[in-house]
């Protein structure tokens, strides 16, 4: 979108306006909602990059460079192309001051209390906003998993395999003798190189709004542009995840080649850093079938990267907390 719109302003100047949308906002993810629900844009048909003109939707980095510009010409050479016929949009275009204000509108017939007044200030977009955004906010976490019954399924396994193995670990704390199997020493950064690998395309695609590859299940872009996709509105989940694959790498290497009075402490890091990550990532999976109504491939392939991560470094994080209780 980047590199192939600004060729396009410069191109035709003021004969062609685009509005952009930040849908990690309240305000533009209230504009989203009510345009996918007043135009009926389908479930399959949603994704990142979108791009609105008039009735058509084209999304994806290659779609929109290779069917804008011919829209684009045709439209002038026929007069011109409408904004999207989507109320809350024409509202908030009349108060940017991008769209003339209407002074006739066609008469439909509805009742008086169902009728519309006129937009005088910011306060009815505002409303609109709001109501747009509460629609979305009254879907039961039922109606959010049948919109992708398949992806939200594999979700839900995903979701209660890392329960099982909480639970799990926590039973076997419970014996006295641990029954965890130790791993290869080479497992554990073979893991981490490729969590770093799939949270740096996860951390691509929500940095540059492109599509992500997801697969035959899943709807990878639906997740990417929710506002769960970044931490605290600000930083994206998966630069987060970066940074959580280098620390539990960096603190590995200290436990494996620091100091050896050191190792005790550093080991028990590791497993807290496991647990910690191992818990988010529950929170995240949770997310994607019951909040967002859709699932990311990649990103249950974070969580089960995690969740094994756990397992490796559960046994010795373990022993040294046992000795550690034994000692004090």
């Amino acid at each position: 979108m980047s590199e192939d719109l600004p060729p396009l302003l410069e191109t035709y100047g003021d004969q062609l306006t685009i509005l952009t949308v930040d849908t990690t906002s309240e305000q533009g993810y209230g504009l989203f909602v009510a345009t996918i629900e007043e135009l009926q844009i389908p479930q399959e048909q949603l994704g990142v990059p979108m791009l609105i003109v008039g009735e058509q939707v084209l999304v994806g980095s290659a779609a929109i460079p290779e069917q804008f510009p011919g829209i684009v010409s045709q439209g002038l050479v026929d007069g011109g192309i409408d904004w999207p016929a989507v109320p809350l949009l024409l509202e908030y275009l009349e108060t940017e001051g991008m769209l003339q204000p209407v002074v006739e509108e066609p008469v439909v017939e509805q009742s008086a209390e169902q009728a519309p007044g006129p937009v005088s200030d910011d306060s009815s977009v505002t409303l609109g906003l709001e109501e747009a955004t509460a629609s979305v906010a009254q879907m039961t976490w039922m109606d959010r998993y049948r919109q992708d019954v398949v992806g939200n399924t594999f979700s839900v396994v995903v979701l209660l395999g890392m329960l099982y193995s909480l639970v799990r670990i926590v039973m076997l704390l419970r014996t006295r003798r641990f029954e965890i199997k130790a791993w290869p020493v080479w497992v554990l950064p073979i893991l981490l190189l490729v969590g770093l690998f799939v949270a740096g395309y996860m951390s691509y695609v929500e940095i540059t709004r492109t599509d992500a590859v997801c697969g035959p299940v899943g709807d990878c872009n639906t997740v990417q542009q929710s506002p769960y996709a970044r931490l605290f509105g600000v930083l994206p989940i998966g630069v987060f995840g970066i940074l959580g694959y280098l620390i539990i790498g960096a603190v590995w290497l200290y436990s494996m080649y620091g100091p050896k009075e050191q190792q005790p402490a550093s080991t028990l890091l590791l497993w807290a850093l496991g647990i910690f990550g191992t818990l988010f990532s529950v929170y995240l999976t949770f997310l994607e079938p019951f909040v967002i109504g859709a699932t990311c491939a990649w990103c249950l392939s974070s969580s089960i990267i995690m969740t094994l991560v756990l397992w490796t470094v559960t046994l010795g994080g373990a022993q040294h907390l046992r000795q550690w209780f034994q000692a004090t």
